[in-house]
């Protein structure tokens, strides 16, 4: 994917788009609010109907690299905040510097909604853990059909300053998703949108740094749905953002990079919680004589229990 400036006025910026298919786009791109005012190609149809998946996406990866290309190279905040990688590499940064406490603070109710789902795996030590939100009695396909989202906002010094409540995303029949808040929405645009599956996962710290590796992975998204190649700190494996997942899993332009067991050439799979969470889960850990277990056994089911 590449572009080059054709025209620029005080409010618009004409470009010429070269798609991964090597067609050529005009795209012109309002400078201040981003929106896609024309867009022309004699290679896709006009009508979106008449696309094909593979090229309905393309026109789309070059519209949101159209933007990317003015923001980065022109200057102009173009980019929505949920594609606007410098901000979801900041609330990463953020997230890395929270202690445990603040990190309850912010995501405890998160942390719990997940952790709930597993009170009845015999695998899965959860303690006395409630469920912060009840499940929404119309949702179908079952409890863990579910998708958490929590919206991020920092400070002038990138650190976190607040957070939303917990938005739950479900289906009550195939295509018919909605998403209920719980608790307060943020009165500001947020800076990134974590979005969470349940996973059995039983340590705050190690919590926090998987919520890192799904923004890492959201970042991937981001390039991706541009047509660019991730750089190789986000050629990574795993859940990003909810919209992308879908793409990859019934669009044949892309492979299934939301899997991590995907055989992806130059992708993978690398979450490893870092050794203050390994420390954290070896203390955690009850010793007896009785235990047979090996400790690699034992450090890996304190953080996973699967």
């Amino acid at each position: 994917m590449k572009a080059r400036t054709t025209n620029e006025n005080e409010e618009f910026v004409e470009l010429e788009v070269t798609d991964n298919r090597e067609h050529a786009h005009t795209v012109t791109v309002e400078k201040h609010s981003g929106e896609i005012v024309f867009h022309e190609s004699e290679y896709y149809p006009d009508e979106p109907e008449r696309r094909t998946t593979t090229e309905q996406e393309t026109v789309f990866q070059a519209r949101r690299y159209a933007r990317y290309y003015v923001a980065t190279e022109l200057g102009y905040e173009t980019l929505p905040w949920s594609l606007d990688i410098d901000r979801i590499r900041a609330v990463c940064t953020g997230l890395e510097s929270l202690s445990v406490d603040e990190a309850e603070t912010h995501f405890g109710d998160l942390f719990a909604q997940s952790l709930s789902h597993y009170r009845d795996d015999p695998t899965v030590e959860t303690g006395d853990i409630e469920r912060p939100v009840s499940l929404p009695t119309e949702m179908v396909g079952g409890d863990d059909a579910v998708l958490y989202e929590q919206d991020i906002s920092l400070d002038e010094d990138g650190q976190v300053e607040t957070t939303g409540g917990i938005r739950v995303c479900y289906y009550t029949e195939p295509g018919n998703r909605h998403t209920h808040q719980h608790g307060r929405a943020l009165e500001c645009e947020p800076d990134a949108r974590v979005e969470l599956s349940p996973v059995p996962i039983v340590t705050m710290p190690v919590f926090l740094e998987y919520l890192v590796y799904t923004l890492r992975c959201q970042i991937r998204d981001c390039y991706l749905g541009m047509g660019l190649e991730p750089p190789a700190d986000y050629r990574l494996l795993g859940p990003g953002k909810y919209e992308f997942t879908i793409k990859y899993l019934h669009f044949e332009l892309y492979p299934e990079y939301f899997d991590i067991d995907a055989d992806i050439p130059g992708y993978e799979y690398d979450f490893a919680p870092g050794t203050d969470a390994l420390t954290a889960a070896i203390d955690s850990l009850e010793r007896t004589e009785t235990t047979t277990a090996s400790v690699y056994d034992r450090v890996r089911d304190a953080l996973f229990r699967r």
